[in-house]
C-alpha cells in the first residue's frame, strides 16, 4: 500500500467517524402531537382547574417536564379547519370550506401533492401514523361531492394519501352515524359492501350507517385507541424515527366517560371524560418511556378548539340523550369550582379567546427547560414550519405551500419570539367569522358566512356578528368593546385582516 493510499484511507475513515459522531449528535427526535377534542383552556389542573373537581396527573406532568404556553391558538373555533392547518401550515378558510366542517360523507379534503406535515417527516425518514378521530374525510373528489355510499365501496383516497403510513381510527366524529372504525383506507373489520340494518339511534339522533362490520361502542372508544397507538408504537424498528398524531375523540360530545372513571366524580361525567382523556395521554407517554424513545421524544399536548362552554349553551328543542346534554354536564362542573376555558369568554364556535385561546405543553429533555411558562404568542398552523425548522428541511415559498406557517421554534428554547413579526395570526369562528391579534389588541370583523335558506340573527346580536376591538392584556374576558373608542386601530386591523385575505398567504419570508 502506498503512503498516499493509506493516507487516503486514514482520511476517509476519520471523515466517517466524524460522520458517525456528528450523525448522533444530530439525532432526529420522534415526535408526538396529541390532539384533544373540544378540549378547552381551562380543563387541567396545570391550567387551573382544582383537583378537588377532577384531577389531570399525565397532563400536569408533561407540564411540570416541558413548557407551558399561555397564548397558544387554534387557527379555527370547530374541528375540520384547525387539523386541516395543522397538517398543511394553510389556514382552511383559503379553501371553499369558508364555515363549519366537513360533512362525513364529504371526499378527502387535504389535495394530493399539497406539502404536509405527515408527507415532510415521511420524506425525512420518519415513520407516520395518525390514531384517533380523522374528520377531513375519504375518497375522491370526482363524482358527487357529498356521497352516501361512500362507505360502501372501495376507499382510495384517505390519510394515506398525504404522508401517513398507517391510520386508524374514527372516520368523522365521537358517536358519528358510521358506527365504524377505519383502518387505512378501508373500514375496520368489513364483512361485506352491503347495507346493514342496525336497531336504534345514534347519539345524534339518527340512522345508524349501517355499515357491514364491527360497531363501536362509545365507552370503549378512548381505550381501543390507546391500546392501537401502544401497539403501532411497539412496532417500528429502534432506529427510525417516528411521528406520532394523535387525535383523541374526547371530550367531543357525546359525553361517554369509560366504566375506568364513569360514576367516580361529583363533577360528573364530562368531567370524568376528561380523566379519560388525561389516562390515554400518560398511556401513550409510557409507551414511549418503556420503549426507550421517551428521552428522544418532542411530546405535544394541544386541543383544536376551545371547550363547549359558552356564555349560553346551545339547548335543545326535542328530547336527547343525557350524553348530550352539555349545558347541564357543563353547568354541573362550574358548580363544583370549574371554568372550562378558564378566565376566557365564550366556547367552541366562537370568535372570542374561549373558542381558540387552547392549551398547548411541549415536552423534550434535555433541550426544553422543565417546568416553563411562555407567554408568547404561537398557533397551531405554525407546527409544520417549527418541525422543519427544528429538522433543517426547507419549506416552499410561501407562494406554494406552509402558505400560513412560520417556525416558533426559539420558544421551545425560551428565547422571546414576536410572532406579529413572522405572520398575520388570524382565528376563524365556526360562522366564518374573522377574527385577528395584533400586540395587545383583538378584531373580530362580526361578518359571518350566511347560509342559504336559512334566517341569520340581526347584525350586532351575537358575538358572531358583532364587530369588535378589545385590549386582551387589560380585558382577557372580552367584556370592553372599544371599537368605537378606537377607530384608528380598528381599521388599521381591519386593512391587515383585507391585505391578507387578498394574498394566498401570511407569513412574510
Amino acid at each position: 500500500m502506498s503512503r498516499t493510499t493509506k493516507g487516503i484511507r486514514v482520511v476517509i475513515a476519520a471523515g466517517a467517524l466524524a460522520a458517525v459522531a456528528a450523525g448522533a449528535a444530530q439525532k432526529k427526535p420522534n415526535i408526538v402531537i396529541f390532539l384533544a377534542d373540544d378540549y378547552g383552556y381551562g380543563s387541567s389542573n396545570c391550567y387551573g382547574t382544582p383537583e378537588s373537581v377532577l384531577k389531570t396527573p399525565h397532563i400536569n406532568t408533561l407540564a411540570e417536564k416541558g413548557m407551558r404556553f399561555t397564548q397558544a391558538y387554534a387557527p379555527a373555533a370547530v374541528c375540520s379547519p384547525t387539523r386541516y392547518a395543522l397538517l398543511t401550515g394553510q389556514y382552511c378558510w383559503r379553501t371553499v370550506l369558508k364555515r363549519g366542517v366537513i360533512n362525513i360523507f364529504d371526499p378527502l379534503y387535504i389535495d394530493e401533492g399539497r406539502f404536509t406535515l405527515p408527507q415532510m417527516l415521511k420524506d425525512d425518514g420518519y415513520n407516520t401514523a395518525v390514531i384517533g378521530k380523522w374528520h377531513l374525510g375519504f375518497g375522491e373528489k370526482k363524482g358527487k361531492w357529498n356521497d352516501p355510499e361512500r362507505y360502501f365501496k372501495p376507499i382510495t383516497r384517505g390519510p394515506l394519501s398525504i404522508g401517513f403510513d398507517y391510520f386508524f381510527g374514527l372516520p368523522h366524529n365521537h358517536g358519528d352515524l358510521s358506527g365504524i372504525y377505519m383502518e387505512n383506507h378501508d373500514v375496520y373489520g368489513r364483512r361485506s359492501y352491503d347495507k346493514m340494518k342496525i336497531e336504534g339511534k345514534t347519539p345524534y339522533g339518527k340512522e345508524w350507517m349501517g355499515v357491514d362490520a364491527p360497531q363501536r361502542v362509545d365507552e370503549e372508544v378512548m381505550d381501543v385507541l390507546t391500546e392501537k397507538a401502544v401497539a403501532w408504537l411497539n412496532q417500528q424498528p429502534e432506529d427510525k424515527p417516528v411521528f406520532l398524531y394523535f387525535a383523541a375523540p374526547a371530550v367531543h360530545a357525546p359525553i361517554t366517560p369509560s366504566k375506568r372513571f364513569k360514576g367516580t366524580l361529583a363533577a360528573g361525567p364530562f368531567a370524568e371524560f376528561i380523566q379519560d382523556l388525561d389516562w390515554s395521554l400518560g398511556e401513550v407517554y409510557k409507551a414511549f418511556e418503556k420503549s426507550g424513545r421517551l428521552k428522544d421524544t418532542l411530546f405535544i399536548f394541544t386541543s383544536d378548539n376551545g371547550g363547549v362552554y359558552a356564555d349560553e349553551i346551545k339547548t335543545w328543542d326535542y328530547e336527547v340523550p343525557e350524553c348530550w346534554q352539555l349545558k347541564g354536564q357543563v353547568t354541573r362542573m362550574r358548580q363544583q369550582g370549574m371554568e372550562v376555558n378558564g378566565i376566557y369568554r365564550g366556547g367552541k364556535q366562537d370568535p372570542l379567546e374561549g373558542g381558540t385561546r387552547v392549551p398547548f405543553i411541549v415536552s423534550w429533555p434535555d433541550h426544553i427547560k422543565a417546568g416553563a411558562v411562555n407567554d408568547d404568542k404561537i398557533s397551531l398552523v405554525d407546527m409544520t414550519a417549527t418541525l422543519a425548522d427544528l429538522l433543517n428541511i426547507e419549506i416552499p415559498a410561501k407562494e406554494l405551500g406552509a402558505e400560513d406557517s412560520v417556525s416558533v421554534l426559539d420558544t421551545f428554547y425560551g428565547k422571546p419570539v414576536d410572532r406579529d413579526e413572522l405572520a398575520t395570526c388570524i382565528t376563524h369562528s365556526g360562522a366564518g367569522t374573522f377574527a385577528l391579534t395584533l400586540g395587545n389588541w383583538k378584531y373580530i370583523e362580526g361578518v359571518e358566512v350566511p347560509i342559504k335558506h336559512k334566517k341569520m340573527d340581526p347584525p350586532g346580536t351575537t358575538s358572531q356578528n358583532t364587530r369588535a376591538l378589545y385590549d386582551l392584556e387589560k380585558d382577557p374576558h372580552e367584556d370592553n368593546n372599544l371599537v368605537e373608542a378606537n377607530p384608528e386601530v380598528a381599521e388599521k386591523m381591519q386593512k391587515l385582516l383585507d391585505q391578507t385575505r387578498i394574498r394566498t398567504y401570511s407569513r412574510r419570508h
